[in-house]
């Protein structure tokens, strides 16, 4: 019999948490019970904790939710949606629960992993993570502006915003998110540094002004207000495009200066049109015009590859992993056993190679 210390597992069974895996695996209660082999009606009355579970029913419902028994007994705390993403769920209403409840749940497991590979490691910061109130500061503009010179920036384009953000604390996880029309999103909760979870399926320049946007709310904001999401986007352009900085090469701008600043500034050309247009570097005449230009061009769809520029590479994940198996020596099972998934999972989840060892870190921005 397995046990948590010296409790039996079905003792300290968590029911909120076989919930979590089922919206993880985005599987109704209807398909778990049949994998499970029960009754709908015992599986309800087990999440909603009004059943107790035996040791073979455990072993059930960890097989058909492809996870260890121990899953189902984590201390993890478990949050609700991020602050930054409640905006965005009511102007995406053509978005499904089932997407955003998957989502939700794999940003937990997630977290609860983080806090366990943060115990046996310290992380020292060695920026400030500033918080600022807008209202006191003046705009979020003025914001970004103090965050510049809190992270000590030079003038001019950021060459790797991941960087700046990881040396001042913040944990960037580049993840596969359901098709939830999200970007990223980002969690500030007790006992945990700053947290930001990127889509990676998005090209690079719109993670960067996603990771700025995260950025910007994490700095800004502790509740969520109707003008949250144009703070932050304000905030994202002038942290990556100062006014002062980027505001006479925006004069007049063409569709070919935007495609040679691309990659310089590492924002996208639709960006540069928009920071053109808010700096009054070009009338709304001349930004209709470029606007259809980039949909002639098809670039409003996607811009032309010959200016992209790579994906920026977060580290903290792959060190924390790295910490367990090259520093503490921990073998495949005890990975599964501390994470409480299997490794193809784990590999699948963290860019591992799978069948070989979380040692072999892959290719993962």
């Amino acid at each position: 019999m397995e046990h948590v210390g010296t409790q039996p597992l079905a003792e300290a069974f968590r029911p909120d948490l076989v919930n979590l895996r089922r919206r993880m695996l985005d599987l109704s209660q209807a398909e778990l019970a049949e994998r499970a082999g029960i009754a709908q009606g015992t599986l309800s009355k087990i999440e909603q904790g009004l059943r107790p579970v035996t040791e073979d029913v455990l072993q059930r419902l960890a097989e058909a939710l492809n996870c260890l028994p121990s899953f189902f007994s984590r201390k993890d705390r478990l949050y609700g949606a991020p602050l930054s993403a409640h905006p965005l769920f009511r102007k995406k209403a053509s978005v499904g629960r089932g997407p955003i409840e998957k989502l939700v749940a794999d940003l937990n497991v997630r977290m609860g992993h983080i806090r366990t590979l943060l115990n046996s490691v310290d992380l020292d910061a060695e920026l400030p993570f500033p918080e600022y109130d807008v209202e006191e500061v003046g705009s979020a503009q003025d914001v970004a502006k103090r965050v510049r010179r809190a992270w000590y920036m030079p003038s001019g384009p950021v060459p790797d915003l991941t960087e700046y953000a990881e040396r001042a604390g913040v944990i960037v996880v580049y993840c596969t998110m359901p098709d939830a029309g999200i970007d990223g999103v980002s969690y500030r909760v007790a006992g945990l540094p700053p947290l930001v979870f990127l889509n990676e399926a998005r090209p690079a320049d719109r993670l960067r002004f996603s990771l700025a946007h995260e950025i910007g709310h994490l700095v800004m904001h502790r509740y969520p207000t109707g003008n949250m999401e144009d703070e932050a986007d304000a905030f994202a352009s002038e942290l990556l495009m100062p006014a002062e900085d980027i505001g006479p090469h925006l004069t007049g701008l063409t569709l070919d200066r935007a495609m040679y600043m691309k990659p310089t500034w590492r924002v996208s050309m639709a960006a540069l049109i928009v920071r053109a247009t808010t700096l009054g570097r070009i009338d709304a005449g001349k930004a209709q015009w470029l606007w259809r230009q980039m949909s002639a061009r098809g670039f409003r769809t996607q811009e032309p590859s010959a200016v992209d520029f790579p994906v920026e590479r977060s580290s903290v994940m792959g060190a924390l992993l790295r910490n367990l198996t090259d520093n503490l020596g921990y073998t495949d099972d005890d990975l599964e056993q501390t994470l409480d998934l299997h490794l193809d999972e784990l590999a699948q989840m963290y860019g591992l190679k799978p069948k070989q060892g979380l040692r072999l870190i892959a290719a993962r921005p």
